[in-house]
């Protein structure tokens, strides 16, 4: 009850009904201040035909042009006006323009372009793979000299985490989606503020959206006085912009610059198995060590900075990243994601399509959502189309019905191109991974999902040539161990699922 009533009447719950509010009142004003009907007909018109040629001269997916188009169309000049409110995906101006002078420069020092050319010298099509990574996210590079293990579990991945954090001894930065206060929550803020009194720097970000039914409105000011330097990302106002689709969904944890976790796991009980939901949650990530760790620097950093409005030495802080003790000689590239003007191509979507399309032996591919658009599915289906093992674990209990639906609408199409697809029997599957054959692997926060893809900060690592890529194929073996193969009889939609799929599918790129 407690946490409800803060839900309904948090600040977000207030912006939300001022943002309906005021779009309601702009559509209200349109149709009725002027006093002739033939205006309104006219002017509505005009509206929508300049949109609709707007949109159709847009370089962008043609299903999400297709949807917009489809509003406008059918809405108007409802759809107009929304499609003039929400379809840019852009940061404010001040956002975009300190994103990208943090990312000119540290391009400009040239850091790390080492090796990429003895990527080259290793395999061209990897080196390929590499540059169209550092082509679209302008803050990632190439990194050898690192060690990684792969964890399949969140209870495994947080029991490292609390030994490690308790090492640290420079700097702590922690980035989540999600912070719930509960037994996990509460160890390791009891190790941050043992911290913080032997003098290391500590900072904290979390999402205000996906934080509003988790933690009180003012908890970052609550943790800036145990000495905590903690921010809000991606604040929600009572203000009409597309920019509140852009949730900061990474996860991220860096401990004195030789220590880096990414992966499916939030901070909440749930991820460590230490409160049931959905049955057995199953979820995973990667701990890194070494040169790869800088990667993870900036992307924190550069997310801080404006968060915080302030900008921090970067110098300090990179300079604390070295070698892994034991190199396991594999390349990584730590990359992110999210809105232009920082991202002007999507960066999760072309990774996996350049991994997908150039598959020679398996692929394999564990996800919670399967909401993916016309280029991906139809990838997935020529990989397997010319002799590729594609197998593609999803939930076997999900964690909302309508995604589920969405899902299981996506496995008869892929089915009949020769995509295999299991459904993790024991419970709810979080954990975010590709496997490909023997040399690639990506483990991160994206899903396979138009929100991950188009709309939200992601961020993962690409890997080529470790010994981890080998612990991710085995993982995921083990992981269809436990999972059952979709049949063509249980991916049919029952008649209230297919009218789910219906109202929903028209508009899953603007979801």
């Amino acid at each position: 009850m407690k946490r409800l009533w803060r839900v309904l009447f948090s600040r977000i719950t207030l912006s939300l009904l001022m943002i309906v509010f005021e779009v309601a009142l702009l559509v209200l004003l349109f149709i009725f201040t002027p006093r002739s009907v033939y205006i309104v007909v006219g002017a509505s018109l005009i509206l929508s035909f300049l949109c609709f040629l707007s949109l159709v001269n847009r370089d962008v997916n043609p299903e999400y042009k297709i949807t917009w188009l489809s509003l406008i169309l059918i809405l108007p000049p409802v759809g107009a006006i929304l499609y003039l409110i929400f379809y840019s995906r852009r940061l404010s101006r001040r956002e975009g323009r300190l994103y990208l002078g943090i990312a000119k420069e540290l391009r400009a020092r040239g850091i790390d372009g080492e090796p990429l050319s003895e990527l080259y010298s290793i395999s061209t099509l990897a080196a390929g793979k590499a540059r169209a990574i550092l082509s679209d996210d302008p803050l990632a590079s190439v990194y050898g000299g690192t060690s990684s293990r792969v964890f399949s579990e969140g209870s495994a991945l947080f029991s490292s985490m609390l030994e490690d954090l308790a090492s640290a001894k420079k700097f702590i930065f922690l980035e989540y989606f999600i912070i719930d206060e509960g037994e996990l929550w509460d160890g390791i803020l009891d190790m941050l503020k043992r911290k913080v009194s032997e003098g290391v720097e500590v900072r904290v970000l979390y999402d205000d959206f996906g934080c509003f039914k988790t933690l009180p409105e003012d908890y970052d000011e609550q943790l800036r006085a145990l000495g905590i330097n903690a921010h809000i990302v991606a604040r929600i106002t009572p203000r009409v912009s597309s920019v509140h689709n852009n949730r900061d969904h990474r996860k991220i944890c860096v401990i004195d610059g030789r220590i880096a976790y990414t992966g499916g796991v939030n901070i909440a009980d749930e991820y460590a198995d230490l409160k049931e939901r959905f049955g057995h949650w199953k979820d995973g990530g990667i701990r890194m060590e070494g040169r790869a760790v800088a990667g993870f620097i900036k992307l924190f950093l550069a997310t801080f900075d404006v968060a915080a409005r302030v900008v921090s030495d970067y110098d300090r802080y990179l300079s604390e990243v070295g070698d892994a003790d034991e190199p396991d000689g594999g390349f990584y590239i730590p990359f992110g994601s999210g809105p232009a003007p920082i991202y002007r191509r999507p960066v999760g979507k072309n990774l996996f399509l350049n991994l997908i399309n150039q598959a020679e032996k398996y692929l394999y591919i564990t996800t919670p959502y399967l909401i993916i658009d016309y280029d991906l599915t139809e990838a997935l289906r020529n990989a397997a189309s010319r002799g590729v093992e594609v197998r593609i674990i999803t939930p076997g209990i999900a964690d909302k019905k309508r995604i589920k639906v969405m899902t299981k609408s996506a496995y008869p199409y892929l089915m009949e191109g020769g995509v295999k697809i299991f459904e993790y029997t024991p419970g709810f599957i979080h954990e975010k991974m590709l496997v490909s054959d023997g040399k690639y692997a990506v483990i991160g926060t994206v899903n396979f999902d138009y929100r991950s893809l188009a709309h939200h900060y992601e961020c993962g690592v690409w890997i080529f040539n470790s010994k981890v890529v080998e612990d991710a194929r085995l993982a995921f073996l083990e992981t269809v161990s436990s999972s059952a193969e979709v049949t063509r009889k249980s991916s049919r939609l029952t008649l209230g699922e297919w009218l789910v799929k219906i109202r929903i599918r028209l508009f899953n790129p603007l979801l």
